[in-house]
């Protein structure tokens, strides 16, 4: 091992120490005093890199359980609000509900035939919302709710769903009817219509500035991808009418399903596999709004 690497390696260690491991002894006592200099100090080298093989195998090794999908997923948030992709407000509280673990298969025809790598799903939920649910009484309310897809090999995600609540004193922007029992601990009983309300509360989630293009240049940064294609909005799942490519100047919190089309966006990335669309959606539920992005929703 080189002079320089061992410098390197060793780093705070007096360079004068490996310097006289490596000068020639002038007698048998100063050789063997050399040779124990030495030895140690390749032990020392060895104790090292030994070290850095099992960190390097620890981050590899990172999302090898459920704990460590759930680690890495909040870890991910948190990296998706430093770029920009979500609001600071954005949080998941308490343990995981469920971590589904996934193995590695590929797509049929309408996955476009996308190889999906091993992976975990982490679920916060979001709870029961709307007229027409009861929640358990120990059912957790929360604010926000995720579904994550957590690559195994990258620790990145490659599909988000984030739900937002509306708050109590949000404004429904459209209603509906629900038929649901009349009595909630009675399913077996009458059923009646029960009103249902529609929220655009998507700002919640992300800013209310971020434009289609921006968001799309921040998922290609994240995801490692040198830029994307925004193409028509159509696919084979589904029997809508193809639109134009979305303008990537337009607001985010727009591209939404308020007249309950299964509007969605069809995003190509460069360097993703060929071929292999992710999409971009936003829907509105009772009572809540939701932000799907990836390979790993409902569209795709």
């Amino acid at each position: 091992m080189k002079r320089e690497l061992l410098s390197k390696a060793l780093g705070e260690i007096d360079d004068r120490f490996i310097a006289e491991a490596y000068r020639p002894a002038r007698d048998f006592e100063r050789s063997i005093h050399v040779k124990k200099k030495r030895l140690l100090t390749l032990g020392l080298v060895a104790a090292i890199l030994m070290t850095l093989s099992a960190a390097a195998y620890a981050v590899n090794q990172a999302v090898g359980t459920p704990q460590a999908a759930q680690r890495v997923a909040l870890q991910e948030i948190e990296r998706w609000k430093e770029l920009g992709l979500l609001n600071p407000e954005v949080q998941f509280e308490g343990e995981a509900n469920q971590i589904v673990e996934i193995k590695e298969h590929k797509g049929n025809e309408s996955w476009y035939g996308r190889l999906f790598s091993h992976s975990y799903d982490v679920r916060w939920y979001l709870g029961a919302v709307g007229a027409f649910q009861t929640p358990p009484a120990d059912a957790a309310q929360r604010k926000f709710g995720c579904n994550l897809t957590i690559d195994t090999l990258t620790g990145k995600m490659m599909a988000a769903t984030i739900d937002a609540r509306a708050d109590e004193d949000a404004v429904p922007v459209r209603e509906g009817t629900w038929e649901s029992p009349a009595d909630p601990s009675d399913p077996e009983g009458e059923w009646v219509e029960k009103p249902i309300y529609f929220y655009d509360n998507y700002t919640d989630i992300f800013p209310a500035d971020l434009t289609v293009g921006h968001f799309c240049e921040l998922l290609a940064e994240y995801w490692g991808f040198t830029g994307y294609r925004l193409a028509e909005t159509v696919d084979s799942m589904y029997f809508d009418e193809p639109q134009a490519p979305v303008d990537p100047d337009s607001l985010l919190k727009d591209l939404s399903d308020s007249t309950e089309a299964n509007y969605y966006l069809t995003v190509f990335f460069d360097g993703d596999q060929e071929g292999a669309p992710m999409y971009i959606q936003l829907h509105q539920f009772p009572g809540y709004v939701s932000l799907m992005v990836g390979t790993g929703h409902a569209v795709g």
